[in-house]
């Protein structure tokens, strides 16, 4: 099983030293050496993920939580950078510990007979949704029975614009006592130019550093935060700036500074409140018109509720100076909400209309594989078209891992979208650690654990060698679905390296791979996790070369696969299973043992290692878990002609849809835990991967009409989608080569420590601000 926290934790020793290192500044709260990590939260060492929805075009990703506040703005990409201050430290806490105006959020100053009053929207009952299809539009809608208000906010990040629009409409009960309301829009932006090689921490745990100037434009009637710097892992100049404004003329504002990091009585000016304190005095903002430091700010716009009913939009504009984002910002107020989200539908209906779906009428299982996809093309870079596991910083899981990379290729050439697969081929050539341009402790022919979506090395464990089999899975299953011999012959240089690393990584004692990093586990280990995506990737590359005439290197890859088979089935099968049931092994490794009676008690294995999760919430149940979806997907392939056993995936999916899946949004977290009784999910939702394998699970368990009757087996209905047709190789040549392969016969915890050298070599890194290497990668 992989590893819940994906990065280490003991990361938390060189932030401490980071900003130990830093002079303190009057009236700057100073952070603590542990802030970033939170040893006691389990799974959710980085701090609980409070984002329930998603809405992003590739260059603006926006979080929100579930009671509609913005606690993620990513720009320039998916992967970097966080520009908005939200930093929580446990679920236990109220507002998950994060800090009362962190966020940038909504509310109203309500006018009755008892005089003027500020009431925060995230206070109301809430209910957050979004709507069916392929949108990534996000409605929450508010209540106050007290007041007899209902508010109805809808969110969305425009495309291509840069812009989030957020559209507010406030109704009000008949004699509802409310004789006047202000709509009020708070934000605690906090401007980020930079992020720290193999450390992702800049953006979210390091806020002290992310100062920036915010100010009112009273000609443009918007705020304005901007910030230049230098980005420390590439060594470039790097901008940003946003703009909020309404679409109508506001009738306040106030830009101040941040309660939580400087103290009132040290500010030189007592007018520059935090917005949060300044209407809490009086329900008035004062409108200073700017600040510099840690900023704050805030928008008023008067409400005509003579109707019953009134509607206002809300505008952040995102861009590299103000000037920019202020024209962006004028742009899409004359454009209007309605016509950017019908533009956003548009393009995601371009992209994902033609995806084959789950034949099933089954509103849970559908909404979640719409959402799978929505997500997975909303978190490709649209520079680099790299793809982040999550847009969340707390898991940072704003890189591209190659491993689930593969995956995600995948379900993009099943999709249609061979181009993007082809462009995110180049990506992983380029980051490929070479003779030429060594990655620092990467052998040659391998890759980092992870990459921001420029290139840089995002992560601190140097190399995965299951990484390296699953890149070479992934270009050889692009040819197979898109039958573009040109892009597999640009690309055969990368995979002889590769081929080559895995092939020379041998364990001569026992003819299995060599110990290295598997799967996100800072210690090297020797287990099936790295020894059958090696056998997967020598295979994947065997038949590449042969497709391409590179005879010598077909012979030499496949007997080394055969070797390696051998060894596996000798040293790794153990009380009836290889590795307790791994799923990967049974795919998308496709192995092959000498005896086929292994495999089928290796099925078993794997269903009994999953079966136990689908009855929680109960005492006989697990009360945490995670990539259930993996074995679902395994097992639909080589159960499809059990209709009992196909019943208890689907029962398992089903499961994943409505009980691990939040409601509403549909999105998933990398883990499921229970709290008060419940499954709720956690760990950086929306998070890809896991939707990805659903996605794909959810097509092998109720086959398109089309591919119904698709063989069982490794490439099963997903194989008949792809294949199909295609000028690659088909479904059928595959199944009859596999005769040739080579079985015998032809951290699974919390990561909780970084090793002491890597940290050192880091921190000297970033004190220096020497740009090593990646000047020039994408």
């Amino acid at each position: 099983m992989r590893a819940m926290a994906r990065l280490v934790a003991a990361t938390a020793v060189l932030a401490g030293a980071l900003w130990s290192g830093a002079p303190a500044q009057a009236g700057r709260r100073q952070a603590a050496a542990g802030d970033c990590f939170q040893l006691a939260e389990g799974a959710e060492i980085y701090g609980p993920t409070d984002v329930n929805a998603q809405t992003g075009n590739g260059g603006l990703s926006v979080g929100l939580n579930e009671a509609g506040t913005i606690s993620v703005f990513k720009w320039p990409s998916p992967s970097y950078y966080d520009q908005v201050k939200y930093h929580t430290t446990s679920r236990s806490e109220p507002g998950m510990g994060a800090a009362a105006n962190a966020g940038a959020f909504l509310g109203l100053v309500v006018t009755t007979a008892n005089g003027a009053a500020v009431t925060w929207l995230r206070g109301w009952e809430h209910e957050q949704h979004q709507p069916g299809g392929l949108t990534d539009e996000v409605v929450t809608e508010y209540r106050d029975d007290g007041l007899g208000l209902t508010v109805t906010v809808r969110d969305v990040v425009a495309h291509p614009e840069d812009v989030l629009a957020r559209h507010v409409e406030v109704s009000a009960d008949e004699g509802s006592g409310v004789e006047q309301a202000d709509l009020i829009a708070y934000e605690n932006f906090s401007l980020v130019t930079s992020k720290i090689e193999a450390v992702p921490i800049q953006d979210w745990c390091l806020e002290e550093e992310n100062a920036d100037s915010a100010a009112f434009d009273e000609d443009a009637d918007a705020i304005v935060h901007t910030k230049e710097g230098t980005d420390a892992s590439t060594g470039q100049a790097t901008s940003a700036a946003v703009a909020m404004g309404f679409g109508a003329d506001s009738n306040g504002h106030q830009v101040g500074w941040d309660s939580e990091f400087i103290d009132a009585n040290e500010s030189p000016d007592p007018q520059s409140a935090d917005p949060l304190q300044d209407l809490a005095d009086d329900g008035a903002l004062t409108g200073n018109g700017e600040f510099t430091g840690e900023t704050s700010a805030a928008l008023a716009v008067p409400l005509d509720l003579a109707g019953g009913s009134a509607t206002e939009t809300l505008y952040f504009a995102s861009a590299a100076g103000g000037a920019d984002a202020l024209v962006l910002l004028e742009e899409a107020r004359q454009t209007g909400f309605e016509s950017l989200l019908d533009a956003k539908n548009g393009w995601l209906d371009d992209l994902l209309a033609g995806a084959p779906m789950p034949a099933t009428d089954e509103e849970e299982v559908l909404a979640l594989a719409e959402r799978a996809l929505v997500t997975l093309v909303t978190d490709i870079d649209r520079d680099t078209n790299a793809v982040v596991a999550s847009i969340a910083t707390q898991s940072p899981y704003g890189e591209d891992w190659p491993r689930d990379g593969a995956f995600f290729d995948y379900t993009l050439d099943t999709i249609g979208l061979h181009d993007i697969v082809a462009e995110r081929e180049q990506f992983y050539a380029e980051a490929q650690s070479t003779p030429d341009d060594p990655l620092p402790g990467v052998p040659a022919g391998h890759w980092a654990m992870n990459y921001y979506a420029d290139g840089v090395v995002g992560g601190p464990i140097a190399w995965e060698i299951d990484q390296t089999g699953y890149v070479l899975w992934n270009f050889w299953e692009h040819y197979r679905a898109s039958g573009d011999a040109e892009q597999l012959e640009s690309v055969y240089p990368t995979v002889r390296l590769a081929a080559d690393a895995l092939a020379a990584c041998i364990d001569e004692a026992t003819g299995l791979q060599c110990v290295a990093h598997e799967d996100d586990n800072p210690q090297q280990t020797q287990s099936i996790v790295g020894a059958a995506t090696t056998w997967m990737g020598l295979d994947a590359a065997a038949s590449a070369a042969e497709v391409l005439g590179e005879d010598d290197d077909a012979r030499r890859w496949a007997d080394r696969r055969d070797e390696l088979g051998a060894a596996i089935d000798e040293h790794l099968y153990e009380g009836g299973s290889y590795g307790g049931g791994s799923a990967p092994l049974i795919w998308p490794v496709c192995y092959e043992p000498g005896d086929p009676a292994r495999m089928e008690s290796h099925l078993e294995a794997a269903w009994e290692g999953t079966e136990p999760t689908f009855s929680a919430p109960s005492v006989d149940a697990p009360d945490r878990g995670q990539y259930e979806a993996k074995a679902l997907l395994a097992l639909a392939k080589y159960w499809k002609d059990d209709e009992a056993r196909m019943e208890e995936v689907r029962e398992g999916l089903r499961w994943l849809a409505g009980e691990h899946a939040q409601p509403g949004t549909h999105v998933m977290g990398e883990a499921w835990a229970v709290a008060d009784g419940e499954v709720i999910s956690v760990v950086s939702m929306p998070h890809a991967w896991e939707q990805v394998l659903f996605y794909l699970a959810s097509l092998e368990a109720w086959p398109p009409d089309e591919v119904a009757d698709a063989d069982a087996g490794c490439d099963g209905v997903l194989g008949a989608i792809r294949y199909s047709g295609e000028p690659g190789v088909d479904a059928v040549d595959q199944d009859d080569s596999e005769e040739d392969r080579g079985g015998a016969s032809g951290s699974a915890t919390i990561i909780a420590i970084l090793l002491l050298a890597a940290a050192t070599a880091a921190l000297l890194w970033v004190a220096s601000r020497a740009v090593k290497h990646r000047v020039g990668r994408r």
